[in-house]
């Protein structure tokens, strides 16, 4: 089955999806390990890991639907430097705080990534793609809203336990 360049380019958007979905999760488990001390959080944490690898087995069957494959190096690379990121944040004190401010800015930029693929295949009249992606979407939205909603909480908290550096 012949593609066009447009069709190449969703699968390309969505291989970037997938290698971050990968990479977060986890990111995602390191944080959760490190935020004993915020329960709800550390849950909520957990449970967005799950998410995250539960969207990237969704992201992969779309590739694989529009006639691409995921590449293995390319997923490997993501992990380990996902892995090495989330361990260099927890040498510092404050690490909630800061992977609470990563959390935040991932999910801004998850948001803006599927949208942009929700509306290429739109336009490619891509609606199996476009409904995984919208389900996606409501999932990093909410994750998005749950860490705005808890920094000041967290950095209040961390404050009050002597977690934040001086």
């Amino acid at each position: 089955m012949a593609r066009n360049d447009n069709t190449e380019l969703l699968i390309n958007w969505l291989k970037s999806a997938h290698s971050l979905e990968s990479t977060l999760a986890n990111v995602l488990e390191n944080q959760a390990d490190r935020a004993t001390s915020f329960p709800e959080l550390q849950s909520r944490l957990y449970g967005h890991r799950e998410e995250s690898l539960r969207h990237a087995n969704m992201v992969e069957r779309c590739i694989t639907e529009l006639g691409g494959d995921v590449s293995a190096i390319r997923a490997q690379v993501s992990k380990l430097f996902g892995e090495a990121q989330s361990k260099m944040l927890g040498t510092f004190q404050d690490t909630v705080v800061r992977d609470l401010i990563v959390g935040i800015t991932s999910e801004q930029m998850e948001i803006s990534s599927y949208t942009a693929i929700i509306t290429l295949a739109e336009e490619l009249g891509e609606n199996r793609v476009v409904e995984i992606c919208e389900d996606i979407l409501q999932d990093e939205e909410n994750m998005y809203d749950f860490l705005e909603e808890n920094l000041e909480e967290v950095v209040r908290r961390s404050f009050q336990m002597d977690l934040l550096t001086d």
